[in-house]
């Protein structure tokens, strides 16, 4: 056990930072987090034999304790009725105000966020293996996230501890809303959460989340502002001015994973009846705005880097991946290729090369660009490596996907034997590009 839950701190957890390291506790730690834990963290240990075993024992455990807390509540609101039991009772939202400093400490009170984050671990390790398991697990992720609460707390946690808690809890539920985003991306499959139900705050920087001691944290959080508001962050992005929301590379994470899913929703709304074409001029250079803001944001960030073996880890350069991937979207989607749940190869393969042909055109090439962007640093550092490389997370094989299929695309489309009008100036460059790193 001690192996698999070094193997989980070392190889999964920097990719989804949501337990604190400084205070974590394993005797403390509810059971069923225990077992995930070690189900994922066995995955590294190359034992994925007994990964599925722990992967079963912890989902019976997980879901054994939203079981019980469901009978406790019952009983504790006899009045309610089938549909209000995923609802707040109606005074609980005063007691927990009137009461927050005495719940801050109430291991009881944090029990069912250990649960999240356990399912949580359970869903990403179904993602890569027993996929049969997804949507269970989603649903029941969504709604135990919805119901611990998607607002920020009217109290400060007083205490390092305290605060790590909540901020523990704060990271479960932003990573959460990512990852649903990411089945979105990889299955097609739509996220139970949208952009408008987060009320959060954006994580904290890399420096205080990190903070080996109590002292320490409180000299950085003396001296360090909150964390600025999920929603006051993205609406700023759309906004016609200079100012460029800045946050944490985490934060950066979350913002790029909610543009992608309103490009998402957006292509699918608008246009079912063809994969390339072009959105409303105001549409799209607002969603192009927006881009350019999260990337000037990115680039402020002293946690930033293109380095995946940077020293702060690989969230900034994930998100990175996320960025390239959205102006792909923005120029093509190809989510109608991939069906929630089909994870035949060939099958996908099939559906994939059926797609017609994308037309030429600046969005293609924009899409290009930013796909020829994404593959250079893994062409120039060696494939082989970076594919071992612990900085290079699951989420660049995922959108490697797009930029090959988009690159094909636009090759076929500028090499074609016959061309309707000569190659622009930006198609040649982007062909030099290519050139450039395949030679």
């Amino acid at each position: 056990m001690t192996r698999y839950i070094h193997g989980f701190m070392n190889g999964f957890h920097p990719h989804f930072p949501i337990l604190h390291p400084p205070t974590l506790s394993i005797r403390r730690m509810a059971p069923e987090l225990i077992m995930a834990l070690a189900a994922v963290g066995s995955q590294y240990c190359l034992e994925q034999h007994q990964g599925l075993k722990l992967f079963h024992v912890a989902r019976a455990i997980a879901l054994e304790q939203v079981r019980a807390r469901d009978s406790v509540k019952e009983h504790r609101y006899p009045f309610q009725g089938p549909a209000d039991c995923f609802s707040t009772p109606p005074n609980s939202a005063t007691e927990y105000a009137s009461g927050m400093h005495q719940s801050w400490s109430s291991s009881w009170d944090y029990a069912p966020v250990e649960t999240i984050q356990a399912l949580f671990f359970l869903m990403a390790m179904a993602t890569w293996g027993g996929r049969e398991s997804i949507a269970a697990i989603q649903s029941v992720l969504a709604m135990l996230v919805r119901r611990d609460g998607l607002c920020e707390s009217i109290s400060t946690p007083p205490t390092w501890e305290e605060w790590a808690r909540a901020e523990s809890s704060r990271r479960t539920k932003l990573i959460s809303f990512s990852f649903f985003n990411l089945h979105s991306i990889v299955l097609n499959l739509p996220s139970p959460l949208m952009i408008s139900d987060l009320k959060l705050r954006l994580p904290c920087s890399e420096l205080e989340w990190k903070a080996s001691s109590s002292e320490a944290w409180q000299a950085i959080n003396h001296r360090s502002e909150q964390p600025p508001l999920f929603q006051d962050c993205f609406v700023l992005l759309f906004k016609d001015s200079d100012i460029t929301p800045v946050c944490s590379s985490l934060g950066s994470h979350v913002l790029i994973h909610a543009l992608l899913q309103r490009i998402l929703l957006i292509k699918q709304a608008t246009q079912p009846e063809s994969a390339d074409m072009e959105l409303a001029p105001g549409l799209s250079s607002s969603l192009r705005r927006a881009l350019k803001k999260w990337q000037n944001g990115w680039e402020l960030n002293s946690e930033s880097s293109l380095n995946p073996l940077n020293k702060h880890g690989p969230i900034a350069f994930n998100s990175t991946a996320l960025f390239h991937l959205a102006y792909i979207r923005l120029a093509v989607d190809i989510s109608s290729a991939r069906s929630p749940f089909e994870h035949d190869q060939i099958q996908f393969a099939m559906d994939l090369n059926s797609q017609p042909n994308l037309r030429r055109g600046s969005m293609l090439t924009l899409g290009a660009r930013h796909a020829i962007a994404a593959l250079c640093p893994p062409v120039q550092m060696g494939v082989h490596f970076v594919g071992r490389a612990p900085s290079w997370s699951v989420m660049h094989a995922v959108c490697s996907l797009d930029y090959a299929y988009i690159l094909n695309q636009f090759l076929q489309a500028v090499t074609a034997p016959s061309l309707d009008h000569p190659l622009e100036g930006e198609e040649q460059d982007v062909l030099a590009v290519i050139k450039r790193n395949t030679t």
